[in-house]
Parts: structure tokens; sequence; C-alpha cells
């Protein structure tokens, strides 16, 4: 029964032995892959390290999937003609397809995000208008995302229907307030500009720079982006373009100084007010 079954000449320990060394070999070829590419980056700037970090994270990912697929072909060899196996393999496929859809679709949606470079590791995404956060990992099948609040997001490929992102290369900080209607529109326009002087000096690093190295987008005064703004009253904004990867600390620090300024002044901010209607 078992020389049906067996190879001639066929013995556990090679059969071990051949599964092992298929193992080592593959994992140490994929090894000494990631320490390679590693090393050519660290070493090189022909590309962005955001896309760097991308394309070791993909090699480190599509190594596990090749490895398992290696090794497997290796221990069914001395059991199965290869030949037969990839001649059934078309209608194996098509059978496997109907009951793994999704995950063909995670696959294949993967790929585009990888081949298009639409997302890479280290980009602030939103992924269809919910919650948003930092891009991890991402593979052909998932995209890992951790949230501001530190919790980790696992999306599948196949469900990403619409992607804002916002490390593109730049990105504007564009911050307002509202004030009462009763302050003097010139006065908090100058405050505005004091402040805009404040935040260029801080966040000089932070800025977009153009081929000649000068800044695309200092703080500026905006100007008046409403006169009846909700909750009553008037809204003053600032603006400037700066790197992607300094987006939030940029947003927060002029947010900061901002109302920092505005209570140091006693500039007044809207408030709910009572309105009595005379009774009829």
């Amino acid at each position: 029964m078992l020389q049906k079954i067996f190879p001639e000449h066929f013995t556990f320990s090679s059969y071990a032995l051949t599964i092992i060394l298929a193992l080592a070999g593959v994992s140490a070829a994929f090894f000494v892959l990631q320490r390679f590419l590693h090393q050519f980056f660290k070493r090189t700037s022909f590309l962005e390290e955001k896309k760097e970090q991308t394309i070791e994270t993909v090699v480190k990912n599509t190594s596990r999937y090749a490895t398992l697929l290696i090794v497997l072909l290796v221990a069914i060899t001395p059991f199965v003609d290869l030949q037969h196996v990839l001649v059934a393999g078309g209608v194996i496929g098509v059978i496997v397809g109907f009951g793994a859809q999704s995950a063909i679709k995670d696959f294949l949606h993967g790929f585009f995000f990888l081949f298009e470079g639409q997302l890479k590791k280290g980009d602030f995404v939103s992924v269809n208008n919910e919650l948003a956060g930092t891009v991890e990992d991402l593979g052909f099948r998932v995209v890992t995302i951790r949230l501001v609040d530190g919790k980790l997001m696992i999306v599948p490929n196949g469900e990403v229907r619409k992607i804002v992102n916002g490390n593109m290369e730049r990105r504007r900080v564009f911050e307002s307030v509202i004030t009462d209607f009763q302050e003097d529109p010139l006065r908090i326009r100058l405050l505005l500009e004091s402040v805009c002087a404040e935040l260029n000096e801080l966040q000089m690093e932070y800025f977009l720079r153009d081929g000649s190295g000068e800044p695309v987008e200092m703080y500026h005064y905006w100007g008046m982006s409403s006169l009846d703004a909700s909750p009553f009253g008037y809204r003053f904004s600032i603006a400037a373009t700066v790197q992607d990867i300094y987006y939030l600390r940029a947003s927060q620090e002029a947010k900061f100084i901002m109302a920092k300024k505005l209570h140091e002044e006693g500039i007044r901010l809207p408030s709910v007010r009572a309105v009595q209607m005379p009774s009829l």
C-alpha cells in the first residue's frame, strides 16, 4: 500500500531534509534581498524616503507568500507530476476563484495601489471618508492604518473606495478664527499679521520650498473669509504651504499661537445671545 503512495527510493529523512533545505535556502535568499535593498536605499537618494519604505514593506510581505509557494511545490514534487498540476491548475483556479472572489479583489486592488503609488508607508490618509490615520503597512491584501488615537485599523484593499491622501508632497495650513461683530476688523488683521510673523520664524524648516530653495508660501493674512460666520461673527484666516510630514505639527502650533494672541489681546469671540421677542 505504501509503495503505491510513496515513490520508489523514497525516504522520510531525505524528504524532510529537502524541505528544510528549500525553506532555509528561500528564506536566506529573501533575507539577503531585503538587506541589500535596505543598505542600497540607506546609501543612496534616488527615491523619496517614503517610497523606499513602501518598497521594503512590499518585498517583505511578498517574500512570505513566495516562500510558502516554493516550499509547497518542493513538498508535493515527489508525489505528483508538476506538469499535470499545471494543467489541472486552470480548472482548479476557476473553481477556487468563485469561492475566493473577495480575496482576489483585495489582491488586485493592492497591486494597483502599489503600482500607481496611490499610497505610501507613512502617508496620513482618510479611507472612505471615515477615520483618518497614518499608513503603517501596505500589502497586496490589506492596508494597515494607525489612527490618531493609537488604535490599529486593518482595511481589506477591496473595501477601499475613496482615499483622501494628505501626504502628496505639500499641504496647506489654513486656520481661521471667528471674532465678535463688536471687534475692530483692522485690529484683528494687525494681530493676525503679527501671528504670521511669529509663525514664520518658528516654522521656517516646515515650509515647502521651490527649486531655488525659497519658501513657496509663508504664513500670511489670507483675509476675511466671511461676514456672517456662525456663530455670529467675522471669520478671519491665515495660510501657509508646508511639507506634508510637518502638517500636523504646523497646524497645531498655528492654532495654539493664534489662541494665545487672542487671549492676550482680550479679543472677544462670538457668544450665544438670548433674544427676547415682544409679546403679542
